[in-house]
């Protein structure tokens, strides 16, 4: 690993410890600090062209992670809750890291569901990137929450990463990430 890795690395880690520090208690859904795990399938889609022409490439590998985060409601008589997000996982296949930090708008629906959106950036280990180091690039996704309990929450959500050009010397290729993980939360 580089230093930017590492940077990127701590970085991340610094926002995954500062969303799950102890918290005073949060008796509502959907409100305060929160951490879980998530799994499902990472999609890594490549198309460009080669010194032989167009070419198109997907990897598909099953992905494993850890989540946590900070959210809060926007005003009490607005169902509408805000905060930020940081994860880090593994794609199964070829053991490469992701890792990514998002902030978070959604809406309520009653006091057991959240339906929301996030947009941030992500960095993918293991694809080169033409200069000896990973992918990185803009995150955006969304999806379902529902509160199990006032502590358990379990969700469902979708990710694209459209991580930037690569540059090779005989080639040029565009990756575009797909993710579709479910987990549980746990608040605090």
């Amino acid at each position: 690993m580089n230093e930017t890795k590492y940077l990127k690395l701590g970085l991340a880690s610094l926002a995954l410890a500062l969303a799950a520090a102890p918290q005073v208690a949060s008796a509502e859904a959907f409100n305060g600090p929160y951490a879980g795990i998530e799994a499902g399938l990472g999609k890594i889609k490549a198309k460009g062209s080669i010194l032989t022409g167009p070419i198109k490439i997907t990897d598909d590998s099953a992905s494993v992670g850890v989540v946590a985060g900070y959210r809060m409601p926007v005003a009490e008589s607005l169902p509408v809750v805000v905060g930020v997000e940081g994860n880090l996982g593994l794609y199964t296949e070829g053991g490469d890291a992701r890792y990514g930090l998002a902030g978070i708008g959604g809406m309520k629906i009653g006091n057991s569901a959240l339906l929301y959106g996030k947009v941030g950036y992500a960095w993918h280990d293991g694809i080169d990137n033409g200069a000896g180091s990973g992918l990185d690039g803009v995150l955006f996704g969304g999806g379902a929450e529902v509160a199990l309990s006032e502590r358990i929450s379990a969700r469902a959500e979708y990710r694209q990463i459209d991580y930037n050009e690569v540059n090779f010397p005989d080639n040029s290729l565009d990756h575009t990430g797909h993710e579709f993980m479910a987990g549980v939360l746990f608040n605090f």
